[in-house]
């Protein structure tokens, strides 16, 4: 883990382990946010932490 990495994880600006985004139609997790989900082509991908 780098410099920048820890600072992040530190800061709560992102964790080293944790998938930023979510598919609301099928659950599943990415590292990048897509247009429609490469999973079940859902619509609905947003930010984990505005669903939880």
């Amino acid at each position: 883990m780098g410099v920048f990495d820890k600072a992040k994880v530190v800061s709560g600006l992102g964790t080293a382990d944790r998938q930023p985004y979510v598919c609301l139609s099928c659950r599943s997790a990415f590292e990048i946010q897509y247009h429609s989900c490469p999973a079940c082509d859902g619509y609905d991908i947003r930010r984990a932490k505005w669903v939880e």
